[in-house]
């Protein structure tokens, strides 16, 4: 394994505006960027392991230091968009950059990324209050090689080559830091082109696994919110709501 270097992680960055740390392991890189001070504009951590990774809704999130990618970035966000679906879109578009339009990497409901119908990153956005100011905290987690046991996720070992690890991160990087200083005006349409369910029957299933909707799914609104065409109605869906099934 190629271990990242600082060198070429940051290259074409501004690292006077970044605190950033390029560590070997760390409990979780969320939790690390949360007890640094924002300083700077961004707090930027990457970690070649985690011992206590997490995803969405308390999952733990599998990180062996295997040669993946794990990184937190942490500044304020005061653009209007959603920001859990704009670093998917992101994430999205720096892959297709990177690999000279290569990949296609779709996108689930609310911020997954898939290749060939399993999911191969990872997104847990937080946030925390420090005076007037709310600070994102923005987790990403990329599999590129996970053993037999993690076979249900995917992973893009197979594209390294067209897809390298440091050019990916920094990629992402860029795109982030870009968006939080100019913002993004059509991301909701690219999001929908993006999208590998627009059109789709699918059912929507509450958090408390309680409740099922089924109907067509229309696309987002501004907010970030599914429509979902029932039977009956137009419904308006939020992801901290429920979770879609049967996509693949």
């Amino acid at each position: 394994m190629h271990k990242l270097t600082q060198k070429g992680v940051f290259k074409g960055l501004n690292l006077e505006n970044i605190d950033f740390y390029l560590l070997d392991t760390v409990d979780s890189t969320n939790n690390f960027a949360k007890e640094k001070p924002l300083n700077k504009d961004y707090v930027v951590v990457i970690s070649e392991q985690q011992t206590a990774g997490r995803g969405r809704q308390g999952k733990k999130w599998y990180s062996p230091s295997a040669g993946n990618i794990y990184m937190t970035i942490k500044f304020i966000d005061s653009n209007p968009a959603p920001l859990s679906l704009v670093i998917g879109l992101l994430i999205s578009e720096a892959m297709d950059k990177i690999s000279g339009q290569k990949i296609n990497a779709g996108l689930k409901w609310p911020n997954d990324l898939l290749i060939n119908k399993k999911k191969i990153c990872g997104i847990l956005i937080e946030s925390e209050v420090n005076g007037d100011a709310v600070e994102f905290i923005v987790g990403i987690g990329i599999n590129y090689l996970l053993p037999k046991k993690e076979s249900w996720w995917g992973e893009i070992g197979e594209l390294a080559d067209i897809l390298p690890r440091e050019k990916l991160i920094n990629s992402i990087l860029q795109s982030i830091i870009h968006y939080s200083e100019n913002g993004y005006m059509d991301w909701r349409d690219e999001w929908e082109k993006r999208c590998m369910h627009m059109g789709i029957e699918l059912e929507a299933v509450s958090n408390n696994q309680k409740n099922i909707e089924i109907g067509i799914f229309n696309g987002i609104n501004e907010e970030g919110k599914m429509l979902l065409q029932t039977r009956n109605e137009l419904k308006v869906i939020s992801s901290g709501e429920c979770s879609i099934k049967g996509i693949y």
